[in-house]
């Protein structure tokens, strides 16, 4: 039986009205007061959407909050996780001084380990608030702005600019990904690198937590990538794979852990919310009573965290798809 389509049923990312299908992830209202959103999946282009489309006020993320916010084993945790960012960038660059552009860069922990590190650094937040975390003092550069082609016609990002850009999780949070791409590819200097990594809905981590799964995020992701659609928008932007990861120990281990506690406790993301982001008390997100007492237990997890992870592993299905794509000179 084929399920009627709205007809204003379009692809963020192709622009295809054709091919579509539902893929049953959806905002719980029993959890998250925004909306009744839906994601589909498009194989014209292998990638995914939300639908309707999303209003500002629906996907705008509440401030982030700064490295010393958080518990001291997060922290150690998160400096860590960066600590493997830089590693995966030295290889690619060689370990040189380098002009960095960091998309949708949050509380910009990542960007001043890299301008601490004398790397030129320029950020993208939207988020105003964000700025008073940007170390200024070791040249952050902190632009409160929505990433777009209009910042090059402005003058305020010169093309052939920047010999990295990073996008860690922000893409999604795109309305035309395509559109972004080009414009990026417009201020990378020739043979820049660009390092993209976002969460894989076709990964067995998406397709055992449904819509518990603790990457969807519906509808602060506006679109949802598999490997096969995002490399080919990548080729499709001026852009040669450099090498794409199968793993992450950022996102593989973690992904599993809060998926496992959302399916058992049938809430969304408490424990990144509580220990990461400090914000368990959020209006728009309503816990049953059981959350806390799951969470509690969560160790309890950990030997079903390592199988599944090794599993993800083997099986070459990762949490979350990262690329090096490099520019192709013209």
């Amino acid at each position: 039986m084929v399920t009627a389509m709205p007809d204003e049923l379009i692809c963020r990312i192709c622009h295809s009205s054709k091919n579509l299908h539902d893929t049953r992830m959806r905002t719980c209202e029993d959890i998250r007061n925004l909306g009744d959103y839906k994601v589909y999946y498009c194989n014209n282009c292998h990638n995914g959407f939300t639908f309707p489309n999303v209003p500002l006020e629906a996907y705008e993320l509440l401030p982030d909050v700064s490295k010393d916010e958080h518990a001291s084993s997060a922290n150690t945790i998160l400096q860590w996780f960066i600590e493997r960012r830089l590693k995966k960038l030295e290889l690619l660059f060689d370990k040189r001084k380098i002009s960095l552009l960091d998309i949708g860069g949050g509380a910009c922990a990542f960007a001043n380990t890299m301008a601490h590190r004398k790397h030129s650094v320029t950020v993208i937040e939207p988020n105003e608030k964000n700025r008073k975390y940007a170390n200024i003092s070791h040249g952050v550069n902190f632009l409160s702005e929505m990433f777009s082609d209009d910042l090059i016609q402005r003058g305020i990002l010169k093309s052939n600019s920047f010999d990295v850009v990073t996008m860690w999780h922000s893409l999604e949070h795109t309305d035309d990904p395509q559109a972004v791409l080009k414009a990026i590819h417009a201020i990378l200097k020739s043979d820049g690198i660009l390092f993209v990594s976002v969460p894989n809905i076709n990964g067995l981590l998406a397709k055992t937590g449904g819509n518990y799964w603790t990457y969807l995020d519906v509808p602060h992701h506006l679109c949802h990538f598999t490997p096969r659609g995002l490399k080919q928008l990548l080729i499709n932007s001026g852009f040669i794979i450099q090498r794409s990861y199968r793993f992450s120990i950022e996102y593989d281990p973690f992904g599993w852990y809060q998926t496992l506690l959302n399916v058992v406790g049938r809430s969304h993301n408490y424990f990144y919310n509580s220990r990461k982001k400090n914000r368990s008390d959020q209006t728009y997100i309503r816990y049953p009573r059981w959350t806390k007492f799951v969470t509690a237990c969560g160790l309890l997890f950990l030997p079903i965290v390592g199988i599944m992870s090794l599993l993800t592993l083997l099986l070459n299905t990762p949490a979350c798809v990262e690329i090096a794509a490099r520019k192709e000179s013209l």
